[in-house]
């Protein structure tokens, strides 16, 4: 199942693809974003200190779900995205790309000579040997969304540049990070953030290229996003999913306890 041509086809029809993040070790909980109808999940290599093996199986875990499976890298460094290509993610989210020179160091990266400079040796991203080299070689340039995060001024400020870069197939903002760039972290609705926001979306959309956002679990804030025409929004981790329903089920209990001590 092709699922990068999945995501590519709702975004080409003015759909939502909804995502969550992850960087846990229990693959079970990537098996079900897919049972559960996700388009895709974030797998956070940056902040999740996932090892190569881990990144694997996530991958793997999602697939066999059925969603794609997006990982979000640590850096921009040939050693540590190479491990990533080579076990078939259906996308790359890179983060701090704040140039067009590091978007297009991201870019050469994942890409095969003459366009880049991808080093072959695909293990699990070639179907371990049921698609052959040539024909590998061929697609793979294509195979992958490359998304880079726009999570600092300077970003906004060269976005059209960015944007430009031949193999950029579109944006994901960071909110808390772009915030945090201006001395106002968390501040969704200071007038200078609001404003970053939405030079983002208008070069994007000038650009004829999709963005979206990276949030927690804020149904607000998604449909804020969802409304202003985002082709990706990714919402929330396990923990605040675990969270939400944990502290209203612990209030439950507590009010029936109450009711019953009170009854007794």
């Amino acid at each position: 199942m092709n699922y990068v041509n999945n995501l590519k086809e709702k975004i080409k029809n003015g759909q939502l693809n909804f995502g969550t993040h992850c960087s846990c070790t229990d693959l079970s909980f990537y098996e079900m974003c897919g049972r559960l109808g996700y388009d895709y999940v974030w797998i956070d290599n940056e902040h999740g200190g996932m090892t190569n093996t881990m990144v694997t199986n996530a991958i793997l875990a999602n697939n066999a779900g059925g969603t794609a499976a997006l990982v979000r890298v640590v850096d921009h460094s040939v050693g540590n995205i190479k491990p990533v290509l080579e076990a078939g993610p259906d996308g790359i989210i890179f983060p701090l790309v704040n140039t067009a020179e590091d978007a297009r160091r991201c870019v050469e990266v994942c890409k095969y000579p003459p366009v880049g400079i991808r080093g072959y040796g695909p293990r699990r991203a070639q179907l371990y040997g049921h698609i052959s080299d040539a024909d590998y070689y061929k697609m793979a340039n294509d195979s992958m969304l490359l998304i880079m995060q726009c999570e600092r001024k300077e970003a906004v400020d060269n976005l059209e540049e960015i944007l430009a870069v031949p193999g950029v197939d579109g944006i994901i903002v960071g909110l808390n990070d772009l915030s945090a760039s201006v001395d106002k972290f968390g501040q969704i609705d200071d007038p200078e953030v609001v404003d970053m926001v939405a030079q983002v979306m208008e070069k994007c959309k000038k650009a004829g290229k999709p963005f979206g956002v990276s949030l927690g679990y804020s149904f607000e804030l998604a449909k804020f996003w969802i409304d202003k025409g985002a082709s990706f929004v990714s919402m929330g981790f396990p923990q605040d999913y675990y969270f939400m329903v944990g502290k209203d089920a612990v209030s439950r209990i507590r009010k029936i306890e109450d009711e019953h001590t009170n009854n007794q």
